[in-house]
């Protein structure tokens, strides 16, 4: 496959005229473009634009060429910072230019002048071997007018070589420094590859800037948990994703025998995913794809359903009653493996531009890529799947979809067993008959049990469970699962069995006539 750097060499071997680059770190990819001439660069005409410098030669030739393409139109190169003007300019080029345009993107909704200019580039610069390079944003939209005539290259976040030599080059730049002398021995490769883990997915800059701060360069020594730190604060920055420190494990996790058994085969298996995401309520998430005015949702539904094919994420979607452990699964899972949970949240990507949420999400998908290094796992949980659109539940057909109903008796024992422990409670105390009851009222009585110094069985007048409270609601749940989904407690297929009846209606026939006078 090949890198950016090549992509580009490709193009310009053509002469390609105008060229997007995708990037998270635009100064980073630009040098880079630069040092792949090696020596040759310092007699390239490299030319920038942004906002706040105009036009700028990057080397003494390309400052020659800015002056030359100046004269035509008797521009002073302070006026070059308006970007219309810019384009006006860069048409005078003579050839063998390479122009990186910065941020140009800001601009061109509200001044239309600037598309005319990029599309008055494209044959000249074609004929001349100039190339435009307009370096944006991994998620900014191009205008529909150019979309045609721009070659998109996408810059990738750094592999795991790359930031290897990030973590070697820290070390190597503190121990010029007389007073870290400790970081010239250089980091062991158990380091580097712990470094590694809790960078991936970090675009260069922020990655050395984490690995610089969490350097104790009097010791030489690199603090992996704080870097994770940064990590979270960095993912977390995404609209979207939230990272979760999965601090559980399967033992916090009763019943669910069957999905569990499932999950463990995957996590040992060939695939190994490498990050796991949850998705909370997906019905929700997705809610109005359909009748949404805006195109919003509709269009996030796209991009997230392009994402999960393309990158072949395995998808599990667990179903059921609320209060079974469709969301807490996920975290027992992941933490039993040492896999770390990042909350994926449609809505959170949102913006009143459809563009600007299409955006966020691509985002954040980029980001869970460079984690998930190509092995994801996406867990999403729904209590019914009414609103959600046929192709969206297919792409749950591989990780399946999984039925979570009430718990069973035995469930139901385990369940109270570790939430005994957790509320440091009696475990030899007396309990409630619990008919009914799902994870969640269990937990509830005894964490009441723990705020209110008594018994679970003193207050378990004070719960009343959902399935008390919903239950027509939740039995139509449970038959309109029979046959159809995967059960989370048992082998195969789930089948429904109807909960006793709670209250019977009775009828009493009474016999003879009242008389009024």
């Amino acid at each position: 496959m090949k890198s950016f750097i090549e992509h580009f060499e490709d193009a310009r071997k053509v002469s390609t005229p105008l060229v997007v680059l995708r990037t998270h770190d635009a100064f980073a990819s630009t040098k880079a473009i630069a040092d792949s001439y090696g020596d040759k660069a310092s007699s390239m005409i490299f030319i920038s634009w942004d906002a706040i410098n105009g036009l700028k030669g990057l080397t003494d030739d390309a400052a020659v060429a800015v002056v030359e393409m100046l004269k035509p139109s008797g521009t002073e190169e302070a006026e070059t910072v308006d970007p219309s003007v810019a384009l006006g300019v860069l048409a005078a080029a003579d050839k063998d230019v390479i122009c990186f345009l910065h941020n140009l993107h800001m601009f061109w909704e509200s001044d239309r002048k600037i598309v005319q200019g990029i599309a008055n580039l494209r044959d000249d610069y074609k004929a001349a071997g100039n190339m435009a390079v307009f370096v944006l944003g991994v998620g900014d939209e191009l205008p529909s007018e150019i979309s045609q005539d721009v070659l998109v290259i996408e810059v990738p976040l750094p592999t795991r070589d790359e930031l290897a030599k990030i973590v070697r080059n820290v070390y190597k730049f503190a121990a010029e420094t007389d007073a870290f002398k400790a970081c010239a021995r250089g980091p062991d490769v158990k380091v580097v590859e712990r470094a590694v883990d809790a960078g991936i997915g970090l675009p260069s800059f922020p990655f050395e800037q984490a690995s610089s701060i969490c350097l104790d360069k009097y010791k030489g020594v690199l603090d992996i948990d704080a870097m994770w730190t940064r990590k979270r604060e960095i993912v977390t920055q995404n609209p979207g994703l939230t990272y979760h420190a999965t601090v559980e494990t399967l033992k916090d996790m009763a019943g669910c025998g069957s999905w569990i058994q499932d999950g463990k085969l995957l996590m040992t298996g060939p695939y190994k995913p490498t990050v796991c995401i949850r998705m909370d309520e997906i019905q929700r998430q997705f809610a109005g794809n359909e009748t949404d005015s805006s195109g919003t949702k509709g269009n996030l539904m796209g991009e997230f359903l392009n994402w999960v094919n393309d990158r072949k994420v395995i998808c599990k979607l667990n179903v059921g009653v609320s209060g079974t452990s469709k969301s807490w699964g996920a975290y027992c899972i992941a933490g039993e493996f040492g896999l770390p949970v990042i909350n994926y949240d449609i809505a959170a990507m949102e913006h009143e531009h459809v563009g600007k949420s299409a955006r966020h999400m691509r985002n954040a998908n980029r980001c869970l890529d460079a984690i998930g290094d190509g092995k994801i796992l996406l867990i999403a949980t729904a209590n019914k799947l009414d609103g959600l659109p046929p192709e969206l539940i297919s792409r749950f057909q591989l990780g399946g979809i999984w039925f979570f109903d009430m718990p069973t008796d035995e469930e139901k024992a385990g369940i109270v067993k570790i939430k005994l422990a957790a509320y440091g409670l009696d475990a030899n105390q007396e309990l409630p008959k619990m008919v009914g009851w799902t994870g969640r009222d269990i937990d509830n009585c005894a964490n009441k049990a723990r705020l209110y110094g008594k018994s679970m069985m003193d207050v378990a007048k004070y719960i009343v469970p959902l399935h008390e409270s919903h239950y027509e609601e939740i039995e139509a749940i449970r038959m309109a699962a029979s046959g159809r989904f995967l059960s989370a407690s048992n082998s195969g297929v789930y089948k429904y069995v109807p909960s006793p009846i709670k209250h019977e209606t009775t009828a009493k026939v009474l016999e003879g006539r009242k008389f009024r006078t």
